[in-house]
């Protein structure tokens, strides 16, 4: 679901008013790691995932499902949220919308792994980006206030990182006043891959 086809539809998203990570605040009892969240991120996601990671990533936002499939060590997945249209109040239909993904790709050289990821340190407003930052273990990020291409209502995180020959990508869908939040939540998801590949 691209933004474009939300418009041509006449369809606005709206997230929940409330702070906290991608539009949807923590609750008082911390993020809910449940059995359908547990399985979905495990089998989705190849275990690439902590489901607590994830679950504390999606905040009080409606955990809905995860389509994804990894093999020989690469693959991608997306973890999708339940929002309802603007203005229906809790009465409106629930639609499916990717809130977060991870992808793993292979690549024949580890040097140009690391020199792709060190490249996203330095985009700027040329390539698209509003921001770019440095995370941990040489790790990298971007934020796109308006990507072109969304699923929710906001800006994107990317947040990248080479484990080897290992590129991971993981991006957060649906940010507009949770920036320093949803970085944080994707570099952690990045370390949660990083840890599964090196324990490989």
């Amino acid at each position: 679901m691209r933004r474009s086809e939300f418009a041509g539809a006449g369809l606005i998203v709206a997230l929940l008013l409330m702070t906290g990570c991608g539009g949807g605040g923590r609750s008082e009892t911390g993020p809910s790691v449940t059995r359908a969240l547990t399985k979905g991120v495990n089998t989705g996601c190849g275990h690439y995932l902590k489901p607590e990671t994830v679950a504390a990533a999606l905040g009080d936002n409606e955990f809905a499902d995860v389509n994804g499939h990894f093999q020989d060590g690469k693959g991608s997945c997306l973890v999708n949220i339940s929002v309802r249209e603007a203005g229906l109040g809790t009465s409106g239909p629930l639609h499916r919308n990717v809130k977060l993904s991870l992808e793993i790709l292979s690549w024949k050289d580890p040097a140009q792994v690391a020199e792709y990821v060190g490249g996203k340190c330095h985009a700027t407003s040329a390539d698209g980006v509003t921001e770019s930052f440095k995370g941990p273990k040489e790790a990298c990020g971007t934020y796109r206030a308006d990507p072109p291409e969304e699923f929710l209502v906001g800006g994107r995180v990317d947040a990248y990182a080479g484990e080897g020959r290992k590129l991971i990508t993981v991006t957060v869908h649906g940010v507009d006043a949770t920036l320093k939040q949803d970085r944080e939540h994707a570099f952690q998801l990045l370390a949660d891959a990083r840890a599964k590949i090196s324990g490989q």
